[in-house]
């Protein structure tokens, strides 16, 4: 296995345990059983756990950052674009809220975890920021005040939705339409025709 590879493999099977156990039963050593190395092998790419730790966030973090936003054209329209957005934060958030979670709650690594997270959010609020404001011709911190609110609620909603068994589906297509009516009323009642 190429260095690269293996490195995965571990970084993998440490994203496994953790889910199983908590980030407290993630030690090297229980890593390296997970992943079918020597306790020595698993020293050579990650000397101590909270390395181990501090690139799983990152990883996580990377999936989650910007989306792309930035390369998303003027012509789509916004509601697409809400419901495009909507549908793969809801759905990393149900897939991988428990990792970041579980992470987060690491005293080594919890701070890098806040860090990462507020950099993935600031970057999509300052896009939804611009382009909600041009499309719905609402103030600086009405679009602001309702991105913040808007990017912020998944994450703290997502494990209590799926821990009272919600369909994610049903999530998806229910915060979207909230979205939407919502960005109509704010135009309605802040927007420059308003």
């Amino acid at each position: 296995m190429s260095p690269d590879a293996r490195r995965q493999s571990i970084v993998d099977a440490a994203v496994a345990l953790i889910l199983e156990t908590g980030h407290s039963g993630c030690t090297l050593e229980q890593v390296a059983i997970k992943a079918g190395i020597s306790k020595p092998l698993i020293y050579k790419y990650f000397p101590r756990r909270e390395e181990l730790m501090k690139v799983i966030l990152k990883r996580e973090f990377k999936a989650l950052s910007g989306r792309g936003l930035d390369s998303v054209s003027e012509q789509v329209p916004i509601e697409q674009l809400i419901r495009g957005t909507v549908e793969r934060a809801l759905r990393y958030y149900n897939d991988h809220g428990p990792i970041l979670r579980l992470l987060s709650a690491d005293p080594d690594v919890a701070e890098l975890a806040h860090s990462g997270n507020r950099s993935s959010r600031s970057s999509t609020t300052d896009f939804f920021v611009a382009r909600l404001k041009k499309r719905y011709g609402v103030p600086k911190d009405v679009a602001l005040i309702a991105v913040t609110m808007v990017v912020n609620a998944p994450i703290h909603s997502m494990s209590y939705l799926h821990r009272q068994d919600v369909d994610i589906e049903r999530t998806i297509e229910v915060w979207t339409e909230f979205i939407i009516g919502g960005w109509q009323a704010l135009q309605n009642r802040y927007g420059e025709k308003a």
